[in-house]
């Protein structure tokens, strides 16, 4: 804690005095409330499991301010709802931190039946606002009349009070990310001519009211934050850096106590989840905009996951605190072991979405975590260390993949004595592989971590061995995981291919890179799904031109949408070709080789390589071999499932060997 002093100071916040220049990003975890619109016990479970640690401050994301007839989410215009969020913020402040609620309205974000309100009824997707009549979700979306403004100012008003009478000791005024206050400051979806539309003073005018208003409202109880984009990074019709940096002393004049400053939009090149292919702290220099021209408080968001790095941010005075969210989702107990000096415990976050993005914001669920399988089970799976130290059981773990490592660390982690033995000369299996792939290195990140929690654990780790019945035998087991992976197959439908080709190189995927033995210059990818689809990134690097085949009409849907998102702007600069709907796929005696899609037949010339990425198969071999000597056996990762939706995907690796570790 000594080599990190700075970042336990305390700030002075308007009228709250914070302890540590921590904040715990306000992130909507998922659905909060249950049939009877009460908060959940596990959404109270997730707050205070992170409240424990003690960050300065943490809020909740995304509490609605303007009536409306959803039932889900917090809802601070619905008196039903004062009693539950009056015993969420009890539960929280049982721990040394502040805690906010943001106060926020969607604007023209989201479809389905409920009806938006923003500026000019325009959707906040920046593709659908840019092209009339392409709108891929239906809204039913509404500009307000200037009538109805100061009753929408009055919400956010009435918001506040309502967070008071909770007990919480700030509001977050959510001016970001194209929801109805960023819609208003935003010229492509503000098309207004009244005194709300046109000029900087004018678009702005919502926001600098409702700031007035809020502060009218508890301004010297609570504190009143505002969390606003630095820049939509869409060009002259987006919010600009230059705009932000008029903008930032008027809010402060208005009566902002603090800002934190953030950026993105919906179809907006950079997002408002940065995955790992921005740069860590890809939005600082947005808050170091900003923080020489005013006196309040600034924080910085955005890839920011190293307590190292925060600390700096606080000593170089670029910032005055820094706001955190993924990093506290992966490890719950992030703070808690800066405190203590122990950074290299710290399960890192790998901004790998699928689980935090896409399970909540694209599938309505709750949020989760790729590395963190307690993410939203926290008042469900309470782990406790050595709790099956009075009948421990010697398990054999066969593959040092991630299934394997996740395994080995839950069932040491519970006391029992762990054997895990790798065919190869590394621990990683195929995120090896992945951590290869072009600006995804970070990927890796995770397996230092593991190596040292199987050291911590006692975990037997044996390398270059390959496990038989013989060795079983000898090793006297109760239990085996078979955690042995998956490997890539060609396809019976394509086996004429391999028969046909003359003088065409045919890889194997995982084989192409573990041995990086590429040559070629023209090449045919086999599968357009994550492995495929990231593969082409690879070999454009390596000066290929490539064409990727997909029998369905998605590239890369096992990929989390921030990461296909990125990924796929990528490509576009690069000569790599999509061809998604393919039937068929022949080989002629020339090398001809030809694509059959519902289109018809497309011919692709001078291909010289062939990489077969498409389907995959288990190999499960050895749970037959610990069944027949009756052993207890379980199977994980791709051993157990490489073909379905989610398979060989991080997220389900650990999550499911981690549940079956755990049933030990």
């Amino acid at each position: 804690m000594s080599q990190l002093s700075k970042l336990f100071e305390p700030l002075q916040i308007g009228p709250m005095t914070i302890s540590n220049r921590i904040m715990m990003s306000a992130m909507s975890a998922g659905p909060k409330v249950d049939e009877k619109l009460e908060i959940t016990d596990q959404i109270i479970a997730y707050y205070v499991e992170r409240a424990r640690t003690a960050p300065g401050m943490m809020a909740i994301g995304a509490t609605a301010v303007v009536p409306n007839p959803l039932r889900r989410g917090i809802r601070l215009f619905d008196e039903a709802m004062l009693p539950s969020l009056t015993r969420l913020v009890e539960a929280v402040h049982r721990y040394d931190t502040r805690f906010g609620a943001q106060l926020f309205n969607p604007g023209g974000t989201g479809g389905g039946p409920i009806e938006l309100i923003s500026p000019s009824g325009i959707s906040s997707n920046v593709r659908d606002a840019r092209e009339s009549g392409r709108g891929t979700r239906k809204q039913n979306n509404r500009p307000l009349s200037i009538e109805e403004i100061p009753t929408v100012v009055g919400h956010y008003a009435n918001g506040a009070r309502m967070a008071e009478r909770a007990g919480f000791d700030f509001v977050e005024i959510h001016a970001g990310h194209g929801y109805l206050i960023s819609n208003f400051m935003t010229p492509l979806f503000n098309r207004r001519t009244d005194r709300y539309g046109g000029s900087l003073q004018n678009r702005a005018r919502l926001l600098l009211e409702i700031i007035e208003a809020v502060k009218g409202a508890v301004g010297g109880r609570l504190a009143v934050g505002v969390k606003f984009n630095g820049d939509d990074f869409i060009g002259k019709d987006g919010w600009t850096l230059d705009e932000t940096r008029q903008l930032a002393p008027m809010l402060e004049a208005a009566g902002a106590d603090y800002l934190t400053l953030t950026a993105g939009l919906v179809g907006s090149p950079r997002l408002t989840i940065p995955p790992l292919y921005e740069p860590l702290g890809c939005y600082l220099e947005l808050a170091e905009a900003v923080k020489p021209l005013v006196k309040i408080p600034v924080a910085a968001v955005g890839r920011i996951k190293s307590p190292i790095m925060a600390h700096d941010l606080i000593v170089q005075k670029k910032v005055d605190f820094v706001v955190l969210g993924r990093a506290f989702i992966a490890d719950p107990e992030f703070l808690a072991k800066t405190r203590a000096g122990q950074l290299d415990e710290i399960r890192p976050c790998l901004a790998e979405c699928r689980g935090c993005a896409d399970e909540h914001i694209q599938r309505g669920g709750l949020t989760t975590c790729v590395v963190n399988p307690r993410m939203s089970r926290e008042f469900d799976l309470i782990d406790v260390e050595g709790v099956a130290k009075s009948a421990p059981k010697h398990v054999l773990v066969v593959g040092g993949g991630l299934a394997g490592l996740e395994a080995a660390r839950c069932a040491a982690f519970s006391g029992h004595r762990v054997t895990l033995c790798e065919r190869g000369d590394r621990l990683g299996g195929q995120l090896l592989l992945a951590a290869k792939m072009p600006a995804r290195s970070e990927l890796a990140d995770i397996l230092p971590w593991y190596i040292r929690q199987l050291n911590k654990y006692g975990v037997d780790v044996r390398l270059s061995v390959d496990v038989d019945r013989a060795l079983i035998e000898q090793m006297k087991v109760d239990t085996v995981i078979v955690a042995t992976g998956s490997s890539p197959e060609v396809p019976q439908h394509l086996i004429n291919i391999v028969m046909n080709v003359a003088n065409i190189k045919v890889h194997m995927l995982d084989d192409m890179i573990r041995d990086d033995n590429f040559t070629g210059t023209k090449v045919l990818v086999i599968g357009g799904n994550q492995n495929g689809i990231l593969a082409s990134d690879w070999l454009a690097e390596r000066g290929a031109e490539v064409w990727v085949a997909e029998a369905h009409g998605h590239f890369g849907e096992k990929l989390a949408g921030h990461d296909r998102w990125y990924l796929l702007n990528r490509l576009a600069k690069k000569p790599v070709h999509r061809i998604k709907n393919v039937r068929g796929i022949e080989v002629g005696g020339n090398d001809d080789v030809w694509l059959v899609t519902d289109e018809g037949t497309q011919n692709l010339p001078g291909i010289d390589t062939i990489v077969f990425a498409s389907d995959r198969r288990a190999d499960r071999g050895l749970a037959e071999v610990a069944e027949k000597l009756s052993l207890d056996t379980y199977v994980v990762g791709d051993a157990h499932d490489a073909e379905s939706e989610s398979a060989s995907t991080i997220l389900a690796t650990i999550q499911q060997a981690y549940d079956v570790a755990r049933r030990i």
